[in-house]
């Protein structure tokens, strides 16, 4: 996972919005996400939301904690023929460790903790 732009907004009053781009870009499969489910594992790719909580820098990494909130697809009876009964979404929230490699690009993730 390359976060080019990313790196090239640091220090920018851009950086915030650049990252989050960036992150939203990437899918579900290379986001770390599933230890922090506490429901049913099924998450709504498109519900996920990142902000950036802290952040700091050497020089060979950028490094951010980051919060992401999602929701989890929790499956329902649809019993009445109410298709809205069918599925709930159950809110969560965790947070990352992220380190952007200032040579490459190339990006880590690691856990902070998460809500259960």
């Amino acid at each position: 996972m390359v976060f080019n732009q990313a790196l090239d907004s640091w220090g920018t009053d851009d950086f915030a919005r650049v990252f989050k781009l960036t992150f939203n870009a990437l899918s579900l499969k290379d986001l770390p996400l599933m230890d922090c489910c506490t429901h049913s594992g099924v998450i709504d790719e498109a519900s996920i939301e990142s902000t950036i909580l802290t952040s700091s820098a050497t020089q060979k990494t950028i490094s951010l904690k980051i919060g992401v909130f999602f929701s989890e697809i929790l499956s329902g009876c649809a019993c009445s023929d109410d298709p809205s009964q069918a599925m709930i979404l159950e809110n969560s929230y965790c947070e990352l460790l992220v380190e952007i490699n200032r040579s490459d690009a190339q990006i880590k993730f690691t856990y902070a903790s998460y809500a259960s």
